[in-house]
């Protein structure tokens, strides 16, 4: 929906202003592996909380969200979601290194 995309100069971006700060926070996922940043996976799944909160309770009705605040909550998802990854990933590697 035009009306939930981002404007930037007059320009309207293909994605949802969610879909845009999840895939913004992708790219935090880089810097866990190269910098071997160790952030514990409860606060991967925590921070993406709010983005379900959002979606659900806009979905449900009970509330309008606005583009700042998918933005906001899709962002933190992303960042959620490469912290849960990166620590998945460490901890399949790190029992596939023992098991030999």
């Amino acid at each position: 929906m035009k009306s939930r995309s981002l404007t930037i100069k007059g320009y309207t971006l293909p994605l949802c202003a969610r879909c845009t700060g999840i895939l913004l926070g992708y790219l935090f996922f880089p810097l866990f592996m190269i910098f071997s940043l160790h952030v514990p996976l409860w606060l991967g799944l925590l921070i993406n909380i709010p983005m379900i909160v959002d979606g659900w309770t806009q979905k449900r009705k009970y509330r309008l969200s606005n583009n700042a605040l998918r933005f906001t909550t899709g962002l933190m998802s992303g960042l959620g979601q490469s912290i849960i990854i990166v620590s998945v990933s460490e901890s399949i590697i790190r029992a596939l290194l023992h098991m030999e």
